[in-house]
């Protein structure tokens, strides 16, 4: 595999490169600026780049974020070239914007710490590479947990999200019950729990069923597939 290391300390990266020379990869360039990494791609033509997002901040300069910058000019130029990115402070606005670039495949998200972990840079070039989605297991993790806080479904139990997924699909409940294999009355129950846990006001139920489903449609829901934390675990 064929890699381009770029960021603006000299010192990460020789640390980038040394680590992940070791374990097999072919380090075809290093730049120390964004201008730099695009001429280097047009003339090595590399698999993948490993990219800080943030140049500056380091020399005296205002930290900016000419990598993600870089990344979709990348893109446009280089629409199957694996980018792997990198930054100190991981956030959830970095990664709507990471995850933006082109169709948001053949890209990755890692924080700074994963220097010390080779192995886990070298598998995210590798299947960013390969047109994978590639996010660092602890922002995953982080952005787990607030969904979990924010979104009201997430309180539900698995058999209350069953009975309310069913209902938005437009299901009575004797169809519920005959889904779950339960007796009506213990949809009611369900389906009363969860007009209480998303704070539903007390209606008709007709009404109160369409607040239920608008309420779900809200929520994330089901995620999509096909995006993988940097642990290799499928969100």
């Amino acid at each position: 595999m064929r890699v381009i290391v770029a960021d603006d300390v000299p010192m990460l990266r020789d640390l980038y490169r040394q680590s992940i020379q070791a374990l097999g990869v072919d380090v075809v360039a290093e730049a120390a600026t964004t201008a730099e990494l695009l001429v280097h791609v047009r003339g090595h033509r590399p698999d993948a780049v490993l990219v800080d997002i943030n140049f500056g901040g380091h020399l005296g300069r205002p930290q900016d974020d000419d990598g993600l910058h870089a990344a979709e000019r990348l893109r446009a130029d280089h629409p199957r070239l694996g980018i792997v990115m990198f930054s100190v402070h991981m956030t959830p606005a970095y990664l709507r914007r990471i995850t933006a670039i082109g169709d948001g495949t053949h890209i990755g998200y890692l924080g700074k710490e994963r220097i010390k972990d080779a192995r886990t840079i070298v598998d995210a070039l590798a299947r960013v590479t390969a047109g994978e989605t590639v996010i660092d297991g602890a922002l995953a993790e982080q952005m787990l947990r607030t969904r979990r806080v924010q979104d009201p479904i997430a309180l539900l139990t698995a058999r209350q999200r069953e009975a309310l997924e069913l209902l938005a699909q437009g299901r009575t409940n004797k169809a519920i019950a005959e889904r779950m294999k339960v007796a009506v009355p213990t949809v009611e129950a369900y389906l009363g729990e969860v007009f209480k846990t998303l704070d539903i006001p007390t209606s008709p139920d007709d009404h109160k069923r369409v607040l239920a489903v608008l309420a779900w449609l809200r929520s994330a829901g089901p995620r999509p597939s096909g995006i993988r934390t940097a642990q290799g675990v499928e969100e």
